[in-house]
């Protein structure tokens, strides 16, 4: 990876990078320095089971790319999960009501194994390449049985300095609305006056240095707004022998900094280290840290591996109780597990390969161990949170 203003070099520094614009709250595209000089489509298809029986969700994702000219590049993304299986409801006292995991005095209700769902996703976008400035817009629609999002984001990246430096902005805004249904004689029944409709600002300043040939640093802040109904419509909380449905605050402030060196090595036939370190805050009182570590390797015969490693803690919602003793001034309850202080290690490992410069196929496999013992930062919690999952991925790249 030289640090040149070649095109080339330009081409490779946005391949190795542009990832570490993803943090929580918000996902920025990905961006070249010219349109696509071939038509392009990407497919993907992933797997994802949880521990217990709980959640499996099958992923399908289909992208195609296409240049208008020499400055304009479109691209169109469809999404389908499937999701089935059972989900954890609150954490309450055993009885008739509420099975699930259990410790003898408190027990993981649990939805059963009847819950089935789709969400399908498209989005549409365009970017116009000028001589060091990439603008990008993108719109979509994402709809479940239970949950509706129109979204649309802005994003900039501005190359300077001889391309050895690249600064990046972007904004989103999404629109939800979100209810809970029941099944009644095989019939998805919306719950009436369960739900609402929420709404998201979101915003990214990022920048990339090339601090010599083989290494770059990057640095992303990223803040988002939430307001309306944040609830979770199908969590429940038990407060004082009572269940309540999950109540939330109105709004939610969340900011995210993302740290990140990568280090080319030659010598190794240019493999590339990537070190990230996140840093998650929000006005609910969540608190979180993320390490992770990935390796790049380039193999015989085009093959490249990519094996990474991931260690997270986070602190619990100040409103956050696996139960409740006593009612809360401000009505705010939640048992979900996700707001919860815990902390996970994670791992997996892709392999891809590409065959006649047109065709680039890859598979993955990743695992996931949440414990409440594992978290470094404090808060209220629950063993009978912890929980496992493993997924499986399979993608292809095709070019004309």
């Amino acid at each position: 990876m030289a640090a040149t203003n070649s095109t080339a070099t330009s081409s490779k520094l946005t391949a190795l990078t542009m990832a570490a614009l993803a943090l929580p709250g918000m996902v920025a595209k990905s961006h070249a320095d010219s349109p696509p000089a071939m038509p392009q489509i990407d497919t993907n298809f992933s797997r994802y089971e949880e521990s217990g029986n709980r959640m499996r969700i099958e992923t399908y994702q289909a992208a195609a790319s296409l240049a208008v000219g020499d400055n304009l590049g479109f691209r169109v993304n469809g999404v389908k999960d499937v999701v089935t299986g059972a989900s954890p409801v609150t954490i309450g006292r055993p009885g008739p009501s509420c099975k699930g995991p259990s410790n003898g005095l408190l027990v993981q209700c649990m939805s059963g194994a009847s819950i089935r769902d789709e969400r399908d996703a498209v989005d549409i976008g365009a970017n116009y390449y000028l001589k060091d400035v990439t603008l990008g817009v993108d719109v979509g629609r994402s709809s479940e049985n239970d949950y509706t999002s129109d979204f649309f984001n802005v994003d900039t990246r501005w190359e300077l300095n001889q391309k050895m430096t690249t600064l990046a902005t972007g904004f989103g805004y999404a629109s939800d609305s979100v209810w809970a249904i029941q099944h009644v004689n095989g019939q998805n029944v919306r719950e009436p006056g369960v739900g609402g409709d929420k709404s998201t600002h979101q915003g990214l300043l990022g920048i990339t240095q090339v601090l010599d040939k083989n290494s770059l640093i990057q640095a992303n802040l990223t803040y988002a707004n939430n307001a309306g109904f944040l609830a979770d419509p199908y969590k429940w909380a038990l407060v004082d022998n009572v269940y309540l449905r999950d109540s939330r605050p109105g709004s939610r402030e969340q900011y995210g900094v993302l740290l990140r060196y990568v280090r080319n090595f030659e010598e190794l036939n240019s493999a590339a280290l990537h070190l990230d370190y996140r840093f998650y805050s929000d006005t609910w009182g969540v608190d979180s840290h993320t390490l992770e570590v990935s390796w790049f390797q380039p193999l015989a015969y085009g093959w490249q591996l990519r094996p990474r490693i991931r260690y997270y803690t986070q602190t619990s919602a100040d409103f956050y109780q696996p139960i409740y003793q006593t009612a809360r001034l401000d009505g705010n309850y939640s048992s979900d597990y996700r707001l919860a202080g815990f902390g996970a290690i994670a791992g997996g490992i892709q392999l891809n390969k590409e065959f006649f410069d047109r065709l680039r196929l890859a598979g993955g496999v990743d695992f996931y161990e949440r414990q409440k013992g594992l978290g470094l930062s404090g808060g209220a919690g629950t063993k009978l949170d912890n929980f496992s999952y493993s997924m499986y991925s399979f993608s292809l790249n095709l070019k004309f």
